[in-house]
């Protein structure tokens, strides 16, 4: 009877049961099976709460390590109010909590724990990191020694803090050990916060002198079993709210440096070991731009390259409710306030800041890309951890997430503003925001699972790979719990059992190292092991103090794949004693020993035959561009961008007939641009027109041609910006008439009247009559974007200049808000083409039939955010293509050809001014991208329809705007966001073509095309970065200039700036190729910066 009720029981499992998704790549395991029944659990008191204790809610973190020295390793979880719990390993992801037989007795409030062997003797110790609403001694942190397992009975400890003199009652985060000073043993590096402060983001100075509520701590190890508080003289001296430390060494100098993430407004720190006893906080140097709201951090090699790459966490939400409900106004003034205060810029997402060498001086550069590897946006988060999870050679990422109580949502806190300013008493208010935070909802997420795609980039397999479980996830850890060759993690939760998830990855082969070290540092911390197989490289440092308030296991795991064995591996121990081992079997626990290493002096890299070397210094060249900071949000807060940013642009030319060719730079409101004369040994700054009087222009465009006919260069210069009103004397553009040998004189009388906010000028004889024409692109309509500026199509009538556009090119005068043009002869007719790009219009193509104009859609649904054009053979055969620059795809929205970014514009309120709302696709909705509060500000009779913010982050952009408004709106739409070339495919088909990926980290702003290397096929070389956008969105600056050589068979092939020579990382706006008696030049003009100048060799 028993088997028939089992078959029957089959039966039904295999109708109703079955799952028909595949098993998840890891499970959470339960209780039931693992033992560890461990939670954080948190009740807001009168102690306790968030107006008293502004951290009640971040949580607490968990170490992994082996603690009795039986190869399986063991887990501590810290609690906030619950006490410390300790879990032996007892195999097959079984463990027994011995917490009450091992000495533990944790109290106060622990947030971070740190396993170290801090006494050398070979048995992991452990460290607790105290905070909480207390007062000295009940906040001192703990420090419990490991006793060895004596016996063959349970591991037991003895606290010894305040006997090592690490017990510190700062309000401490977590800890990090390493041999700051190279004497062989372990310091102490204590990251921490206060329960002090209860408004974080007032703007005030920052404090860097050690005097602030919550400056770091370093402790020197005495080497006594004794340490010493050296902050201040070791230059630990900057205030902050810390919750995330790494140890690094992030310049490869040898010297391990510490990277501090901050929440609020403190900015993250780095600081840079110098040598000699102390650290030179350097962040601004390293980090063009940080996260607003720092969490955790994890340092790591994530494309192997053999370079340290890092990431920062914030709460940027993923999805739109969330978002709209927790964000304001863009804050345009506050951002410019804290710039001047000394803050570095800082903007509310994930950062992946990618290491991309070192300079000539020794200076690393850093891109950050999280945006376009697709890691930005990972709502409240707390810990990072790159690890290779499937095993196939590249780390992937795991976040933990979710926060008890969402405090952030802005109905709550304009609520709570509104009663302080009804005059509550303190205390009144103080129980108010007791009692309204306690009944606010659990900020409840996923935790987020990234595939490494191995090319700078992520997927999101969260559902695939766990599934859509939330919770309150905190400190996490991983570790190979059960031996079975793959990372399996731990997550410490509030409210909830921890989790041990259990990685059920398909079998692949991996590599274990195990690292025995010095007499005084017996478990190698800073130590780097890199693996090389077929030609690739993995490189991991030991470093086990990672994400938020953890630590991971001490021994490092290596995924290889389909590889049975490692080429080559490498270890360079602290002290950079060096071992070589060839022929590395996979699939074994490798223990490697320091007393086999030997000295080793690690080779100088001496880059030979770089394409450029950078004179800028020395070319004659001391030109600094101003920019008088214009607020053009002021009347248009909707704008995506400024406009009033768009210089220096770059002309060149030979102005005075040698041979040589000469450079004009465009300047800006009150700053005249200069006129620079090449000569043997460089340049020499000349006046091109008298500058006594006060410039009111904004130059934005210019190019050097032959007005007159007189066989010299003469110049045009383009007006614009949007800081002047339409039809303004100030936009009517300039042309200056060569008098011989360089000299130039004002022609007005030449020029139709052009007072139209402009950006670009190109030359060529349209028309065939031998003489130069000009077209002139129209930028945009001041106050009224995305209206299409006003274009011109200048026909040269004997020096004489007539605006043709109507009667030779239709549609030419209007055809969009127009970056850049180029003359292209794309039919082969010996009649140029004019192509024209822009913001949120086409590639548009105007075909030359003898002289007449007419628009052809060659490039449908091109529409995008193009910067500039250039045409040229790249691809050999013996056509013109073309190069345009876009965007990228380092940006918060994404767009495509069926869901585009489109901007609606309108006077929707009927007040005489109009209204630019933009919207985005997510999950195939379109919602709208303002904030309520810039949108209630552009259009106020929306505040009516929007009373709460929930009200406004449910909207999509239907309930905003409705189907007859959007009808009569001017629409623009961008469906491409990729810098690409186009190629020439003959008889009008053209066949667009994306860039490398190295491209698309920024906005290409211009681009120079010469052939670099000689195979006869012209070169890019691509400069860009925005710092023009608004401050929610932030800055785009993750260029650093970007060489791409041309390859027939795949187009380009991407040059880094370490064997290029070619490093422009600024807010770049133009390029110029320059002919020099022997070789060429190349200048690059930076917004609001000095001017760079390259040599090519």
């Amino acid at each position: 009877m028993k088997s028939v009720l089992l078959f029957i029981s089959l039966i039904l499992v295999g109708l109703f049961g079955c799952d028909s998704t595949e098993p998840k790549r890891f499970t959470r395991l339960p209780s039931s099976h693992t033992g560890v029944d461990f939670q954080n659990k948190l009740v807001e008191d009168e102690r306790h709460n968030l107006f008293d204790y502004h951290l009640v809610y971040n949580g607490a973190g968990v170490a992994v390590g082996d603690l009795n020295n039986d190869n399986r390793p063991d887990l501590y979880f810290a609690g906030n109010q619950s006490g410390d719990k300790i879990y032996l390993n007892t195999g097959d992801l079984t463990f027994e909590d011995v917490t009450q037989k091992t000495g533990i007795r944790s109290g106060g409030w622990s947030v971070g724990v740190t396993m170290v062997d801090i006494n050398a003797d070979g048995f992991l110790d452990i460290y607790v990191c105290k905070s909480g609403n207390y007062e000295g001694k009940q906040r001192a942190n703990q420090l419990f020694i490991n006793q060895g397992n004596r016996n063959g009975g349970s591991v037991r400890f003895k606290e010894s803090a305040a006997q090592y003199g690490l017990a510190d009652t700062s309000y401490t985060t977590q800890a990090a050990f390493f041999d700051y000073d190279k004497d062989g043993d372990l310091d102490a590096f204590l990251l921490t916060t206060t329960g002090l402060v209860q408004n974080p983001n007032k703007i005030e100075p920052a404090i860097s002198d050690g005097s602030g509520f919550s400056p770091d701590k370093l402790y020197r190890n005495n080497g006594n079993g004794t340490f010493t508080d050296i902050s201040r003289q070791a230059g630990i001296l900057h205030d902050g709210l810390g919750l995330g430390v790494a140890i690094a060494d992030l310049n490869d100098d040898g010297w391990e440096d510490i990277l501090v993430s901050n929440d609020f407004l403190n900015n993250d720190y780095l600081y840079i070991n110098t040598g000699t006893g102390g650290f030179r906080e350097s962040s601004k140097a390293y980090f063009k731009h940080q996260s607003r709201f720092s969490m955790g951090n994890d340092v790591a090699d994530i494309n192997n390259d053999g370079r340290l790459d890092v990431m920062t966490l914030d709460m940027l939400p993923a999805d739109n409710f969330q978002r709209k409900k927790m964000t304001g106004a863009g804050h345009f003034e506050q951002f410019a306030m804290e710039l001047r205060a000394g803050y570095e810029p800082q903007f509310m997402r994930n950062m992946l800041h990618i290491n991309q060498g070192k300079t000539p001086d020794g200076q690393v550069l850093f891109s950050e890309i999280g945006q376009f590897a697709g890691v930005s946006a990972t709502d409240w988060s707390w810990a990072p951890l790159f690890a290779d999870l499937d095993n196939d050679g590249y780390k992937d990422l795991f976040i933990t997430n979710g926060y008890l109580r969402d405090i952030t949502d802005l109905d709550f806190v304009t609520e709570n503003v509104s009663l302080w300013q009804t005059g509550h008493s303190r205390e009144s208010f103080r129980q108010s925001t007791i009692d309204r935070a306690a009944k606010m909802p659990s900020w409840n997420n996923v935790n987020f699972f990234y595939r490494n795609r191995g090319n700078n980039a992520f997927d999101d397999v969260t559902a695939t790979w766990f599934g859509d479980k939330t919770s309150l996830s905190n400190g996490a850890s991983y570790a190979d719990l059960d031996n079975d060759g793959d990372l399996d993690l731990v997550v410490n939760n509030i409210n909830e059992e921890a989790f041990i998830l259990q990685n059920n990855s398909p079998k692949a082969n991996h590599l274990t190292v195990k690292l025995n070290g010095s007499e005084k540092n017996r478990f190698g911390l800073g130590s780097t092991v890199t693996v090389f197989t077929k030609g690739k490289q993995q490189k991991q440092v030991q470093a086990v103090t990672r994400g938020y308030a953890s630590s991971v296991d001490y021994r490092l795991h290596f995924g290889l794949g389909n590889h049975q064995q490692v080429d080559s591996l490498e270890i360079v121990w602290p002290d950079g004693k060096r071992e070589l081992l060839r022929h590395v079997a996979a699939n074994q626990t490798l223990t490697l020993a320091y007393e086999k290493a030997r000295p080793y002096k690690k080779p100088v890299s001496t880059l030979q035959n770089r394409l450029f070397v950078d004179v800028s210094t020395k070319s004659g060249v001391n030109y600094i561009h101003k920019e008088e900071h214009f607020l053009d949000y002021g009347t248009e807060v909707l704008l995506p961008h400024k406009f009033s940013q768009q210089g220096p642009k770059l002309a060149a030319g030979d102005v005075n007939g040698d041979g040589l060719d000469d450079f004009f730079v465009g300047g800006s409101y009150g700053h005249y641009g200069k006129l620079f004369i090449q000569t043997a040994s460089g340049f020499t700054e000349k006046p091109y027109t008298d500058e006594s009087r006060p410039k009111q222009e904004e130059d934005v465009g210019a190019v050097f041609f032959d007005a007159d006919g007189d066989g010299d260069s003469d110049l045009y210069i383009v007006n614009g910006s949007n800081e002047f009103d339409d039809r303004s004397v100030y936009l009517q553009d300039r042309l200056y008439l060569n008098t011989g040998k360089g000299g130039f004189s004002a022609a007005p009388e030449r020029l139709p009247v052009i007072q139209r906010s402009g950006s670009c000028v190109r030359a060529a004889d349209f028309d065939h009559d031998g003489d130069l024409d000009l077209f002139r692109g129209g930028r945009l309509v001041p106050g009224q974007y995305p209206v299409s500026g006003e274009s011109f199509l200048l026909q040269n009538d004997k020096g004489i200049f007539k605006d043709v556009a109507d009667a030779v090119a239709p549609g030419l005068k209007s055809v969009g808000m127009v970056t850049d043009a180029v003359w292209a002869d794309l039919d082969g007719d010996s009649w140029p083409e004019l192509i024209v790009v822009g913001e949120l219009m086409p590639i548009t193509v105007f075909q030359n039939k003898r002289g007449k104009l007419s628009r052809r859609a060659v490039l449908p649904q091109s529409d995008g955010f193009w910067n500039c054009v250039k045409s040229g053979d790249f691809d050999g055969d013996g056509d013109l293509d073309l190069v345009v620059g876009n965007t990228g795809l380092n940006t918060r929205y994404r767009c495509s050809p069926t869901e585009p970014l489109t901007v609606y514009a309108a006077d929707f309120d009927h007040n005489g001014t109009l209204d630019a709302v933009s919207s985005y696709f997510l999950n195939g909705k379109e919602y709208p991208v303002p904030p309520r509060d810039l949108m209630m500000k552009q259009i106020p009779s929306m505040r009516k329809k929007f009373v709460r913010y929930a009200d406004y982050a449910r909207a999509e952009l239907k309930d905003v705007l409705s189907q007859e408004e959007r009808a009569a709106a001017t629409v623009k739409r961008a469906y491409r966001q990729e810098s690409v070339w186009i190629e020439n495919r003959g008889k009008g088909q053209f066949q667009i073509k994306p860039l490398p990926a190295l491209a698309q980290w920024a906005p290409v702003s211009d681009i120079e095309t010469d052939d670099l290397n000689g195979d006869g096929r012209p070169d890019l070389v691509l400069v860009g970065n925005s710092y023009d956008t608004e401050p929610v969105a932030g800055q785009q600056d993750a260029s650093v200039g970007l060489v791409l050589l041309s390859d027939r068979k795949i187009g380009f092939i991407p040059q880094l700036f370490e064997k290029t020579g070619f490093l422009a990382d600024g807010n770049c706006k133009g390029i110029v190729s320059l002919r020099a008696k022997s070789g060429r030049w190349l200048v690059v003009s930076q917004n609001d910066a000095p001017l760079k100048v390259f040599r090519k060799k």
